[in-house]
C-alpha cells in the first residue's frame, strides 16, 4: 500500500466507495456513447468498453484500495462478509454507498451524453441463459479476488481489471459482474442494455455466484466454517521513550486494523508508570484526522505483539518479548510540521505490520487457523 494513504473513518470510506462506483459507471456509459457517436461496430464498441473500463478500474483500485478497500461492488462486499473480512454491520452501508454512487454516475453520464434522465419502461428480456451468464461472470471475479488475497495481493488491481475487461468479450454480461452497475445501467435509455425489470434476477445471480466462489475457496484452502466461539482479539503494545510516537502509532493502528482481530494499546516508558498523553501538536493532529486515542496498557491482559519505537537511538529497555523495533529519526513534536513528519514515518511501518499479520481492515484472512506467512492485502 502506498505510504501516503490516509486512514479513514467509516463515513469517509463510504464516500470513497460511492466516488469509485460513480467514476466506473461514467467510464462504462461514456465509452458506450463515444462508440455509438463514432459509428463503431458492435465489435469495436466492445473494444471501447473493455479498454476504458479496464483502465479506469485498475486506476481506481490502485488509488482507492488503501483508503476504503475499493470494493466498488456490492457482490464483493457480500463475499467479504461471508469470509469474515467485512463486518456484517457495515455491509448495508457499503452497498447503499455503492448503489448511490452508481446512480449518480449514471446521472452524470446522461448529462455528459445529452441523453434522457428518466428510466425507460421496457419489457424484461432476462432468461435462464443471462441469469447463468451473470452468475458465472461474478463467480470468476470472486475466484480472481480470493486467489489474489492468498497468493498475489500486489497483483490484485491489474488482475481484477484484466478479468473485468475480459468479461466484455467472453460473456454477454452487461454489468461487469457488479450489482451496482446493474442498477445504474437499468436507468439507461439505450435499447438492449438492460431493463429495470431485470434488476432483481441479475443481482440474485451475481450474489449467488459470489457466495459459490467464497465457499469453494473455503473448501479448497481447508478453511472450516466460522466457529461459534469468537476468536480473541490480539493486543499490540506500542512503547517509546518519548511521549508522542507510541500514541500516534497506536491510534493509526486502531484505525487501519480490523477491530475483531487486533487492537493497539500504549505503554508508558519503563520507570515512569505514568502516561501524560501525547504532545499538543500530536494531539491536535490526531483530533483533526479523527484518530481516537488508544487506551493505556492493562498489564493484567496478556499482549501478543510488542513494538518498541526507537527515536535516534533513544529507546526504553524492554524484555525479550519485544517483537519489533522501529527506528525513527529525530523529530521535533512541538509543531504541526514535526507531527506530520512523524505520521509519515510511522505509516509505512504500520502498513507492513498489518499486511504481514493479516490484520488489515477489510482484508483479514478468514478461518480459525493461523494466517499464512507473507504479506496479504483484498477488495
Amino acid at each position: 500500500m502506498p505510504s501516503s494513504a490516509t486512514p479513514m473513518d467509516l463515513r469517509r470510506r463510504l464516500v470513497t466507495e460511492a466516488l469509485g462506483c460513480a467514476l466506473l459507471v461514467v467510464a462504462l456509459e461514456g465509452s458506450h456513447h463515444v462508440a455509438e457517436h463514432l459509428g463503431a461496430s458492435a465489435t469495436e464498441g466492445r473494444l471501447f468498453m473493455s479498454l476504458s473500463c479496464g483502465a479506469v478500474l485498475a486506476c481506481l483500485l490502485w488509488v482507492l484500495r488503501p483508503l476504503s478497500g475499493a470494493h466498488l461492488n456490492p457482490a464483493l462486499t457480500f463475499a467479504d462478509a461471508l469470509g469474515d473480512r467485512t463486518p456484517w454491520r457495515e455491509v448495508p452501508l457499503y452497498a447503499l454507498a455503492q448503489l448511490s454512487g452508481a446512480l449518480v454516475g449514471r446521472l452524470v453520464a446522461h448529462l455528459m451524453c445529452n441523453e434522457p434522465l428518466l428510466l425507460t419502461a421496457r419489457m424484461p428480456a432476462a432468461d435462464g441463459a443471462r441469469f447463468l451468464t451473470e452468475m458465472v461472470a461474478t463467480f470468476g471475479l470472486l475466484v480472481v479476488v480470493r486467489g489474489c488475497v492468498r497468493t498475489r495481493p500486489s497483483a490484485m488491481p491489474l488482475a481484477i481489471a484484466g478479468y473485468v475487461a475480459a468479461t466484455v468479450w467472453f460473456t454477454d454480461s452487461r454489468s461487469l459482474a457488479n450489482p451496482a452497475l446493474v442498477l445504474a445501467r437499468a436507468a439507461s435509455a439505450h435499447l438492449g442494455v438492460m431493463s429495470p425489470w431485470e434488476v432483481e434476477s441479475f443481482i440474485a445471480a451475481q450474489l449467488l455466484g459470489a457466495a459459490l466462489a467464497v465457499f469453494l475457496f473455503r473448501w479448497l484452502l481447508g478453511g472450516a466454517p466460522k466457529p461459534v466461539a469468537t476468536a480473541a482479539v490480539e493486543t499490540v503494545v506500542f512503547e517509546c521513550a518519548e511521549a508522542g510516537p507510541a500514541h500516534l502509532a497506536a491510534a493509526l493502528f486502531n484505525t487501519l486494523a480490523h477491530p475483531d482481530r487486533a487492537r493497539a494499546v500504549v505503554s508508558p516508558p519503563p520507570g515512569t508508570g505514568l502516561d501524560d498523553g501525547p504532545p499538543v501538536a500530536v494531539a491536535t493532529l490526531m483530533r483533526e484526522a479523527n484518530l481516537r486515542a488508544a487506551p493505556p496498557r492493562d498489564r493484567s491482559v496478556p499482549a501478543s505483539h510488542y513494538v518498541l519505537i526507537d527515536v535516534a537511538g533513544q529507546a526504553p529497555g524492554m524484555d525479550a518479548r519485544v517483537r519489533e523495533r522501529w527506528s525513527l529519526p529525530v523529530l521535533s513534536l512541538k509543531d504541526e510540521t514535526g507531527a506530520k513528519a512523524l505520521q509519515a514515518a510511522l505509516r509505512p511501518k504500520l502498513h507492513q505490520l498489518l499486511a504481514r499479520q493479516g490484520w488489515e481492515r477489510l482484508h483479514v484472512v478468514s478461518g480459525g487457523g493461523p494466517a499464512p506467512e507473507g504479506p496479504r492485502a483484498l477488495t
